[in-house]
């Protein structure tokens, strides 16, 4: 199939109203143009989360498709990764920490976006199925600047000033932290990242709320405690059904979400005999403001 048949056979479907889009009828394993690039990274950004269906690739093809979107970054969390592929980290519901524990447990599960305590967190976050269960373990993906723009005048105008401190993981959830990132956290030297509560889009020019509530250990000017009671209470605000989409995978897609513009959450609502395992990629972002 030429380039001129791929690109007419591609089409992009809405999920919902503000958030998501489908894309079926192209293999990314296949050279892409400069027209496909363009409307796959458009249909990113304009609705947020892009699932595109019945991909079979490879890591190294895998890799290849996701750089079509930008600079690859690697992963902070280096414990789990692709052999040979240092730039694709492995989620999965099989992993242990060191004390033989899940790494991985729902009530350690918040809405957040990715690499908030560093200095450039990605840009876009892409997912793979590999293999997942029969049924739920969707990750819902919500769109923070639809979300930001339906707040109230007053709460978006006290926010807009308002700064938070980033690290490996908040002092206010050390007494659920995995083991392996709290000591991580202890031993660190880094000083927190301060970032914007609010930040601007830098392709649109639009603004999102955008926090990752585990890893603030606070807004400037507020105690720990109370920034979590804060967070909670914003978050409780954005991910209202309307702004938010669950895409429940099928093996081969693909999602990319948005990390300028939204909030996402892994599910753990599914038969855990069963393996879930993603292989996710980074893509280099700017410094937020």
């Amino acid at each position: 199939m030429d380039v001129a048949t791929r690109t007419e056979a591609m089409t992009i479907t809405k999920a919902k109203k503000h958030i998501g889009a489908i894309v079926t009828g192209i293999d990314l394993r296949e050279p892409v143009d400069a027209a496909i690039r363009k409307r796959l990274y458009d249909a990113v950004v304009e609705n947020v989360v892009l699932v595109i269906r019945g991909q079979d690739f490879t890591p190294a093809q895998y890799q290849t498709a996701a750089e079509m979107f930008g600079e690859l970054m690697e992963d902070q969390n280096r414990r789990y990764l692709v052999d040979g592929f240092p730039l694709i980290s492995v989620l999965s519901n099989r992993h242990k920490d060191s004390q033989g524990n899940p790494a991985k447990v729902g009530a350690n599960s918040t809405w957040h976006t990715d690499h908030t305590n560093q200095e450039c967190p990605p840009k876009f976050t892409m997912l793979y199925a590999v293999e997942v269960p029969d049924k739920g373990g969707a990750t819902r993906v919500c769109n923070s600047r639809a979300a930001y723009e339906a707040l109230p005048e007053e709460l978006k105008r006290k926010m807009d000033g308002m700064k938070t401190a980033n690290t490996l993981i908040s002092s206010a959830r050390f007494k659920i932290a995995n083991p392996d990132i709290l000591k991580d956290q202890l031993e660190s030297k880094t000083p927190p990242m301060i970032h914007p509560l609010v930040r601007t889009h830098p392709d649109r020019g639009t603004k999102a709320v955008w926090f990752h509530k585990s890893k603030t250990e606070n807004i400037l000017g507020m105690t720990p405690e109370a920034t979590q009671e804060f967070l909670q209470d914003l978050t409780d605000r954005v991910t209202k059904e309307e702004f938010c989409y669950a895409h429940e995978y099928r093996k081969g897609d693909m999602l990319i979400i948005d990390d300028r513009a939204s909030l996402h959450k892994a599910g753990f609502d599914y038969d855990h005999s069963q393996h879930r395992l993603l292989y996710r990629i980074l893509v280099r972002g700017d410094r937020p403001y």
